[in-house]
């Protein structure tokens, strides 16, 4: 049996999908038929319904905060290791919002800044730009960044980029965390688990599988590449 942990996005789906993101992702849907797929993502529940694959088992939602059963219900020993990271950094999310909306406004950068909620608490803010502007949100992560560097949050919260979005969470949570606790519910008979993630933020989650596969034009194997080069 093979479990194949997977960031759906932009893997297995794109909101505007290029003709390359296309054929790379029905060529990928061929190779993992007879895997058992987890998701592991940012997205939530109605988010990961947009993917165009069967999630039958375990799901890694919101960067790893959430985990979901093969029964469909929320894992409730992780819920409550996510509640109590939540209790611990509410505070400190709120101000981060603060913080967000004031990076916005002050720099006129017309980005959508929203404190999500789970279970009643926050659980990160979440910063996009309505027309997907990079520069807004390069400009946004330098600033929340200097934010966080050298203040009472530092060690609490941290700045995450991936695709056209910009979260602020806890450090605690990371998809890393969540992949390792749901290796530990598989059954015997899984063989070979494998990762599978363009993200580079995921890094750690992919050295956790027996074998990784990143797209070949991701940008950390071309940094990889330049840096051989110069040495």
């Amino acid at each position: 049996m093979i479990v194949a942990f997977v960031n759906p996005t932009p893997t297995l789906y794109a909101p505007e999908p290029t003709a390359e993101q296309e054929r790379t992702a029905a060529g990928l849907s061929t190779l993992l038929q007879h895997a058992e797929l987890i998701p592991v993502t940012g997205l939530d529940e109605i988010g990961l319904m947009s993917v165009p694959a069967a999630f039958t088992s375990w799901q890694i939602l919101r960067h790893g905060a959430v985990v979901i059963g093969p029964d469909g219900m929320e894992d409730a020993a992780w819920r409550r290791l996510t509640l109590e990271t939540q209790h611990l950094r509410e505070d400190g999310l709120r101000l981060a919002h603060q913080a967000a909306t004031h990076v916005s406004q002050l720099g006129q950068l017309e980005l959508e800044v929203t404190l999500e909620e789970h279970s009643g608490l926050p659980l990160l803010v979440q910063i996009s730009h309505p027309y997907g502007l990079e520069l807004a949100l390069l400009q946004a992560e330098r600033e929340l960044s200097d934010w966080l560097d050298g203040g009472p949050f530092q060690a609490e919260l941290r700045v995450l980029k991936q695709a056209d979005t910009l979260t602020l969470l806890p450090r605690e949570l990371t998809p890393e965390s969540a992949v390792n606790y749901v290796l530990g519910q598989l059954p015997p008979e899984v063989t070979l688990t494998l990762g599978v993630s363009a993200q580079e933020g995921d890094a750690a989650y992919l050295a956790l599988c027996d074998y990784a596969m990143i797209p070949g034009e991701s940008e950390w194997l071309v940094r990889a590449e330049i840096g051989n080069e110069e040495e």
